[in-house]
């Protein structure tokens, strides 16, 4: 491939995809058409989920008052039903809770909160008083840093057995930070293939 047929980068391309040459024989201007080739790929979905995003924007403008209405009524009816909860316990002994129409409603035990002023004057009393249950109450757990081993030089890893894997080079691609990732994934999750079938 000659420099003349590297496209400037202000010249998308939407339809052709270019394939790669040979990994022996790829010089750095074909490596430069194909990043120019996925910026212009990544340039035209950038473009499509604008418009899908520009077209749910004004379904929901045109929807926005019925959808906060309903919103406002779900929230007054489940403050309801809870106000009517609390207010008759008796009725939710046994069964504690029931479903209707997919709604489970009634009453649950709340595990409760542990509190303690000190934890290390706590840990010393558990000891202390209940040393043959200490090992199953008290959590104790050690480590290794990893991220400080890393700034040991080789031959200190070496000296206490830690040896550093798999340091090899690996392919990196990325483009300018944007949302589009997150917001292409977002549009696939809210339309699957079974919605639009």
């Amino acid at each position: 491939m000659t420099a003349s047929t590297v496209p400037p980068p202000s010249t998308p391309r939407t339809s052709r995809v270019t394939t790669a040459p040979r990994a022996s024989r790829a010089t750095m201007e074909d490596i430069v058409a194909l990043a120019r080739t996925f910026a212009a790929a990544r340039a035209t979905t950038e473009a499509v989920a604008e418009d899908i995003k520009a077209a749910q924007r004004k379904a929901v403008l045109g929807r926005l008052r019925a959808l906060r209405n309903r919103i406002a009524e779900q929230a007054a009816s489940e403050e309801a039903l809870r106000t009517a909860i609390l207010a008759r316990p008796d009725l939710f002994v046994s069964p504690r809770t029931i479903t209707v129409d997919g709604i489970r409603f009634g009453l649950r035990k709340q595990p409760g909160a542990i509190a303690l002023a000190d934890e290390a004057q706590t840990i010393g009393r558990l000891r202390t008083r209940f040393p043959d249950r200490a090992e199953a109450l008290i959590r104790v757990k050690e480590t290794l840093d990893r991220a400080a081993l890393r700034k040991l030089p080789a031959g200190e890893l070496a000296q206490i057995g830690v040896t550093i894997e798999k340091a090899t080079d690996d392919v990196v691609i990325a483009a300018a930070s944007s949302d589009l990732d997150r917001m292409v994934a977002a549009l696939l999750d809210d339309h699957s293939p079974a919605e639009a079938a």
